[in-house]
């Protein structure tokens, strides 16, 4: 009997892809066989979606069931090595996706550094790092790169046709790695390598020791230079490469000592290129004693860690809270584990990512949105193989972790941790505690003036409290007067903005040689340009808000979609010259400031002067060096900066953060007004604060003033209950957009029908907003109001999301777009 020859049917294998788009769920792509043993979780591969464009995604599942109802494409080819993501940041990943009401690709899209999400559209250029040799390259690395040479951009689909291939985005990645090449996005960012000056021996010298009495011989007629050169052999001992910074600093020189020695063949002076990523080439220094409460503070953390996953420090501005961070990083360290240090914003990045490197050297990262593309390739890697620390604002949530023990978030009531725009529209405080939670990682939130829903979950004993209600160094808090504007102006005593007591302080304290600093919560130097005659303002074509007065630019702006124009001479609408400016903002204020101080040097910290990467921290390394003695600013003054000469602080209206139409409006004027006052003082000696106002009577002021924590929280949460706003309810805002309003309306009706048949009075709306038009499109908004109960939530938000495709489907109303915010903040 013959042998039968049997054949093994073989499983088809598929993944499911999240593709950096808002498809509402993962892509199944079939995999060809001779890919099988390659793919797995993690890795991005190159697929088609739709008819022509091409992504890179990232396969979440490997699985062998085909999916119903259409048939599935293959995937081109494989992109990494090596997996870009793990299990758990997926878990985040869909839970910040099922939570904030939002796609697993509109996720991965605000996750993923550019460069690591190639597609048909991304244009390619060479590098301006790429020194031109083409020796070493491979074939189809030569071919990109001499075409390049010839035409200065290429697509994905031009790199396709001229190496005639359909696989290319490995070959990219490669590419990109080796810096021959950039996305064109990079180009306009101007990327330089970050560089080092240093200094080194010359030859013979460097190679043969022996010969360096020639060199001591050849600086006998300078003092300085061979005390430069006993300071380079000195510090060659600690370094593995001497800044000249380092030589400056030993033996008091500057720049012509060193250029005179390379001139004698002594030393060679290069520039060094370092990773962008950050570093500190100097010892590492031990911070001071603690104080006695900062170590009450650490031991009763690392008590109520044992049972509690999330501890809030509620410590007083100046009170050592970063120094309780440090010692809790610190152990953490020592266990083995990685760290992530969360600020509300860049901004406060500067003074803390100084101190921090300081104590733990290279071990520490930043990452945040200003890096350019290929930093934030490179910080991505540097967490994927285990940085130990991470500083970083909310996106740095999104880093691949493996081994997370601690996350510090630090002024954890800041509304900068909510992403509004575009979506996810989630809060980075709360994600980080889910993130927390999948590491079985721990969570400390710090704060002077804690958030009511944060400190609602204390009250409840959901959360551990760590008290620290003194300053370091038994320094008081600051003295607060608050100015009644209104009997200023009864007596004629009101110079434009500036009362007569904030006027006597500062010149008081520039003749101390103090420094100030003034808070005023709107930028730009006029808010509203008015006729006197027939009432008309100056709006925005695009948004119905004013536009703002900026002098520096003699332009009035719109601070929501960036249109801007000339100031007209004549009203457009009655022909009068009567126009004139009202109202104030920080470029207002800095310039009439040198009308009452003229000796005093004054500066401005608000979005116009900080919008390049290094601004920010030239205005505070001035600050700090004493050559601004009055700093003008936005609420960006008012965020965790410590400068310790600063005698007043002034905050110049407190009506405009006590009369804003939101639920939140006490809380955020508490918070702001107090965090702008712990500015004063400080390290030597007693600040005061003066805070101007027409409405003195407000009970927010009168906790300011005695720094009543307690009184402001139980009068806050009982209004709350009252009213029913959160933390005793849940919110979720659903606006709806379009550039018609009468489409708009009837868009609203339907969705109003939609919503209310299933929520019933849950449903509030719709209705106009504050702002209801911005950048061209006309806004309406629903608000959601339910019970804390997960599973009503969850049935609300299927519903908005249900109700929003149904809208969407009905004839017409396809264009109009919905934004959904959980939890608005």
């Amino acid at each position: 009997m013959s042998e039968a020859t049997y054949h093994i049917p073989v499983t088809e294998t598929f993944v499911n892809v999240i593709l950096p788009l808002a498809t509402p769920k993962p892509y199944t792509y079939h995999v060809p066989e001779e890919l099988i043993p390659e793919v797995k979780f993690g890795l991005r591969v190159e697929v088609q979606f739709g008819k022509q464009k091409r992504y890179s995604g990232l396969i979440i599942e490997v699985h062998q069931n085909a999916p119903e109802g259409h048939r599935t494409k293959p995937i081109i080819g494989i992109v990494d090595d090596a997996p870009l993501i793990n299990e758990r940041q997926l878990k985040l990943w869909n839970w910040l996706a099922g939570y904030y009401g939002c796609t697993l690709g509109e996720i991965m899209h605000a996750a993923l550094p550019a460069n690591l999400k190639l597609a048909s559209e991304t244009i390619l250029s060479l590098s301006p790092l790429y020194d031109g040799d083409f020796v070493h390259l491979e074939d189809k690395e030569y071919l990109i790169a001499e075409a390049l040479t010839i035409q200065d951009e290429l697509s994905i689909e031009e790199v396709r046709d001229i190496i005639g291939t359909k696989t290319v985005y490995p070959l990219i990645r490669a590419m990109l790695e080796k810096r021959i090449i950039y996305l064109k996005e990079d180009i306009k960012e101007k990327y330089k390598p970050k560089s080092v000056a240093c200094v080194k021996l010359a030859e013979p010298y460097a190679s043969d020791r022996k010969q360096l009495n020639a060199a001591f011989d050849k600086l006998t007629r300078s003092e300085r230079q061979t005390e430069a050169l006993m300071a380079y052999i000195q510090l060659e001992k600690q370094q593995d490469y001497i800044r000249r910074q380092d030589i400056y600093k030993k033996v008091n020189a500057d720049s012509s000592v060193l250029k005179a020695m390379e001139k004698k063949g002594v030393f060679e002076l290069y520039d060094r290129e370092v990773s962008r990523l950050g570093s500190y080439e100097e010892e590492t220094v031990d911070a001071a004693e603690l104080s006695e409460q900062q170590s009450d503070a650490i031991e009763r953390s690392k008590t109520l860690f044992e049972k509690q996953d999330v501890v809030l420090l509620h410590g007083v501005t100046g009170s050592g809270k970063t120094r309780v961070y440090v010692e809790l990083i610190r152990e953490a360290l020592e266990r083995g584990e990685q760290v992530l240090y969360l600020l509300p914003e860049i901004a406060l990045t500067t003074q803390i990512t100084d101190r921090l490197q300081q104590i733990f050297g290279d071990d520490i990262a930043v990452y945040h949105s200003r890096l350019n593309n290929n930093e934030r390739v490179e910080m991505w890697n540097a967490v994927l193989q285990d940085k130990p620390i991470v500083l970083g604002a909310r996106s740095a949530l999104f880093l691949p972790f493996s081994n997370l023990g601690l996350i510090v978030v630090d002024e954890e009531h800041d509304r900068s941790y909510k992403q509004h725009d575009p979506s996810p529209r989630y809060n980075g405080r709360d994600a980080a505690i889910v993130l927390a939670q999948l590491h079985g990682a721990k969570v400390l939130l710090g704060t002077a003036t804690p958030s009511v829903e944060t400190y609602h979950n204390v009250l409840k004993k959901k959360y551990g409290l760590v008290a620290m209600p003194e300053r370091f160094g038994g320094i008081q808090m600051p003295e607060i007067l608050v100015v009644d504007l209104k009997n200023e102006q009864k007596k004629r005593q009101l110079q434009s903005h500036f009362s007569s007591v904030l006027i006597a302080e500062l010149k008081g304290a520039l003749e101390r040689g103090e420094q100030a600093i003034l808070f005023q919560n709107r930028r730009g130097f006029s808010p509203t340009y008015r006729c006197s005659t027939c009432g008309w303002h100056a709006e925005c074509v695009h948004c119905d808000v004013s536009l703002t007065y900026h002098k520096y630019f003699k332009q009035l702006k719109c601070h929501y979609c960036g249109y801007q124009t000339a100031l007209p001479k004549n009203c457009p609408a009655c022909g009068s010259t009567g126009l004139i400016l009202k109202g104030f903002g920080t470029e207002k204020i800095e310039d009439e400031l040198k009308i009452y101080l003229p000796t005093a040097k004054i500066a401005r910290m608000d979005f116009d002067t900080v919008r390049s990467k290094h601004a920010h921290a030239q205005i505070i390394n001035d600050f700090e060096e004493k050559r601004i003695d009055i700093l003008v600013g936005t609420q960006m003054v008012t965020k965790g900066l410590d400068f310790e000469n600063v005698g007043i602080v002034g905050v110049l209206s407190a009506d405009q953060l006590l009369q804003f139409p939101d639920f939140r409006a006490s809380e955020r004027a508490f918070q702001l007004m107090v965090q702008v006052s712990g500015r004063a003082g400080r390290k030597h000696k007693r600040g005061k604060v003066i805070i101007q106002a027409f409405n003195t009577a407000s009970p927010v002021l009168k906790e300011v003033f005695q720094n009543d924590f307690p009184t402001f929280i139980n009068r806050e949460l009982r209004e709350r209950n009252d009213f029913l706003y959160p933390p005793f309810v849940r919110l979720i805002r659903i606006t709806l957009k379009h550039k018609k309003p009468e489409l708009l309306n009837d868009a609203a009706k339907l969705y109003a029908k939609l919503l209310k048949t299933a929520l019933g009075s849950w449903v509030i709306g719709p209705a106009v907003p504050y702002i209801s038009r911005v950048r061209g499109y006309y806004l309406l908004d629903f608000l959601i109001k339910l019970e804390r109960d997960a599973k009503k939530i969850r049935f609300a938000k299927d519903t908005v999301l249900n109700s929003i495709d149904e809208m969407q489907r009905a004839e017409g109303f396809s264009g109009v777009r919905v934004n959904v915010d959980v939890d608005p903040f």
